[in-house]
């Protein structure tokens, strides 16, 4: 069989988890199907992402940028069928929320989230429209959606009322190689690299709204009053809202005890997280929540929303509060770091929780549902 992969979506340090998971899927693909050609697709911008590919695996670059949406879509519509039909595709994975409406091969989407739904204010109002109609027409035209989570999947079912059994779940996992209790670079190093403070508690998201760095500031706010040099690391790429976190931070008075490093090379992101005291992840929406198991398998102890899917991901291993109170946030905080006894329980339950987690398992999930959907479909 001959596998497509669409990563038209793909830029490279400013789409997050989406990234993560397409590298670590390309990675482990190859390793546990030596039997199935694999033809991936990438955009201008994604050149040097995937020059190394692995065995069976050909790179096809378009001739496309990513960075011009609307004309990436055209071309994901018109030029990619063609180039699918040319090659003798058999499936093609869409693996960013958009697909050809008319694929001439069996057609499996990634579906990350519902965000432009039940987040629309994180959008444009003049692109929002068109933004719904390009994730609904893909999601109806494909023989099958995969999503990471089943709090996304119940979304998918009520929002574009597609049947229960063509969309699968596959949740996202951790790379042990590089998110471990010890590493390279170690803490030290990394910490004069970006010019760390002592102690600080970190947060990894994009500046989006949903993420709710507002609650969080006057969450932090309240702990550094109780203790003393504790700062707030913030990373993840800075999108709508950057110029907003600035301006917060100087009118709470916080602006000197918080660092933000914006998106950061894979390789030193597990050291940051292992030099941070706690992990905080106070968002209002996630399609999954990877930094959560990303900071349990650095033995950092985790304070997060108390939202699905993080409750799905997360299970007993984290201490959940309610998003919407940075008084609950507050006490979340100042529990990781003065109890020890807590501190101590949640980071074993995390370190056990992110060893559930696994890009290999994730690979096999992903290819046997393509191989599932495409047998459905010829039949």
């Amino acid at each position: 069989m001959k596998i497509g992969i669409n990563v038209l979506y793909l830029l490279p340090g400013r789409v997050g988890g989406s990234e993560t998971y397409i590298r670590n899927l390309l990675k482990w693909l190859p390793i546990i199907d030596r039997g199935n050609e694999y033809v991936v697709f990438i955009n201008e911008e994604s050149r040097m992402v995937f020059d190394q590919p692995g065995p069976g695996v050909t790179i096809f670059v378009c001739p496309v940028r990513a960075s011009n949406r609307s004309r990436r879509i055209l071309w994901e519509q018109f030029g990619l069928p063609a180039e699918v039909r040319r090659r003798g595709i058999d499936v093609l994975l869409s693996a960013g929320m958009t697909a050809p409406f008319r694929c001439p091969a069996t057609s499996v989407l990634m579906l990350f989230d519902l965000q432009h739904i039940n987040q629309p204010g994180n959008f444009p109002w003049y692109y929002l429209p068109f933004l719904r109609s390009i994730i609904y027409g893909s999601a109806k035209s494909a023989d099958g959606v995969l999503t990471l989570s089943h709090q996304v999947k119940n979304d998918i079912i009520r929002s574009y009322h597609l049947p229960q059994e063509s969309i699968e779940v596959t949740h996202l996992a951790v790379d042990h190689d590089a998110f471990m209790l010890h590493g390279s670079p170690d803490t030290n190093t990394v910490k004069a690299r970006y010019g760390l403070p002592e102690r600080f508690i970190l947060y990894a998201a994009s500046s989006l709204p949903h993420k709710n760095h507002e609650r969080l500031f006057l969450a932090f706010k309240q702990v550094r009053d109780r203790i003393p040099g504790l700062k707030l690391v913030l990373t993840g790429a800075r999108d709508k809202g950057g110029d907003t976190l600035i301006h917060m931070m100087q009118t709470m008075g916080i602006g000197q005890d918080v660092l933000l490093l914006g998106w950061l090379p894979f390789g030193d992101v597990p050291s940051i997280y292992r030099a941070s005291e706690a992990f905080i992840f106070p968002t209002l929406h996630e399609g999954f929540g990877l930094p959560v198991l990303e900071a349990m398998a650095c033995g950092i102890p985790v304070v997060c929303s108390k939202i699905e899917p993080l409750l799905e991901v997360a299970g007993d291993a984290a201490l959940f509060v309610d998003p919407y109170s940075p008084d609950r946030i507050t006490r979340g905080i100042f529990a990781v770091l003065s109890d020890r006894t807590l501190r101590d329980k949640l980071i074993q339950k995390g370190l056990e929780r992110a060893k559930q987690f696994t890009w290999e398992s994730t690979a096999r999930t992903t290819l046997q549902f393509l191989k599932s959907v495409h047998a459905r479909r010829s039949s």
